[in-house]
């Protein structure tokens, strides 16, 4: 038996903690966002400008997130096969 063949596997298998981990920065993303509004509106911003400025850091950080997570379902040979 290959001793490689034995890595890639378990490789292949430890993907959950990494979507996990990216699940959690999702979340805590949104706690900030969340904090963040409640902090600007009760000092008095504009609520169109903390929206805006809430919706453009929101989008970048999710898609940088989204990218990170396919990534990581195709950084091999196993998930290539059963991925998306």
């Amino acid at each position: 038996m290959d001793r490689r063949h034995g890595h890639n596997n378990r490789r292949s298998n430890s993907q959950l903690l990494p979507r996990l981990y990216m699940l959690l920065q999702i979340i805590i993303l949104a706690l900030v966002s969340y904090i963040s509004l409640v902090i600007l509106k009760s000092l008095g911003m504009n609520e169109l400008l903390v929206y805006t400025i809430l919706g453009v850091a929101n989008t970048y950080f999710a898609v940088n997130f989204f990218f990170r997570c396919k990534f990581i379902s195709h950084r091999n040979r196993y998930t290539s096969q059963f991925g998306d």
